[in-house]
């Protein structure tokens, strides 16, 4: 089982570039941020006709997410539940992994970004994640495995960042964000790509100004969390830079964590 994660920043903007991504990748599973577009734009022929099923939560210019699946699956939520959000960030589903007696809860999420930190936008993204870890730690109560991917908008540490300097004042190195993100550790999720991948330049978004891509400048801001229980299922889990580096690309690439069958 090989699942990949990747924020396209506008899917139709980067369709040819998921295309490609697809043929090459071949995960059994997608999860997609930023889609900037709803369902009835969402560009489903050309994803269908690789044999990829399609589960869309989208939204008119902003946001959005999918699951996009090998195999048919039945999407369990859209939404956080308990929480009022007009915003498409949300997709949770089941699927089976080798050696997993349980059903394992998948969830997709495009976390709010939350700037400038004087605003209501950086309240609502406080309080997104709190609903989110509160919903996140009822399911974990009663010992269901877990993945989440997604695109999280939050640099966990200093580590993880080309310039901790420049982002002090920025909603995804908050003290207030990281200490929400510390929570799922806390509780028993492992940061894969930290745990799984050497280094501390394991970026995976460069932004468009300044020139970041080329000049190096990354973040870690995408993630796959996953509860304990799997970990000894994971074979290997992957940045691959390359999607970053093609024409008018998305600022974020794709991550990817692989299970042994």
């Amino acid at each position: 089982m090989k699942i990949s994660s990747w924020n396209v920043n506008s899917i139709n903007a980067r369709i040819e570039h998921f295309i490609k991504y697809i043929k090459s990748d071949k995960s059994d599973i997608y999860l997609i941020q930023e889609l900037k577009c709803i369902e009835e734009n969402f560009p489903k022929n050309e994803i269908e006709s690789l044999g990829y099923n399609c589960y869309i939560n989208g939204q008119k210019a902003w946001n959005g997410v999918a699951i996009i699946s090998k195999s048919e699956i039945k999407i369990t939520k859209n939404k956080i539940p308990n929480f009022e959000d007009t915003n498409s960030r949300f997709l949770e589903t089941e699927i089976k992994i080798s050696n997993i007696k349980k059903n394992v809860k998948l969830i997709c999420i495009y976390l709010p970004n939350g700037n400038p930190i004087e605003t209501e936008k950086f309240e609502y993204k406080i309080e997104w994640m709190k609903k989110f870890n509160k919903y996140i730690f009822s399911l974990k109560n009663n010992n269901t495995p877990i993945i989440i991917g997604g695109d999280f908008n939050v640099i966990p540490s200093d580590e993880d960042v080309y310039s901790p300097e420049n982002y002090k004042n920025d909603a995804c190195a908050h003290p207030r964000t990281r200490e929400q993100f510390r929570k799922l550790i806390n509780y028993g999720f492992t940061d894969t790509v930290k745990h799984f991948i050497e280094g501390n330049t394991n970026w995976t978004f460069w932004g468009y100004r300044g020139g970041g891509w080329q000049k190096g400048n990354g973040l870690r801001i995408d993630h796959f969390l996953t509860t304990s229980e799997l970990n000894d299922k994971i074979k290997k889990v992957e940045i691959n830079r390359e999607p970053r580096g093609w024409e008018k690309a998305s600022d974020h690439t794709p991550i990817t964590i692989e299970f042994n069958n």
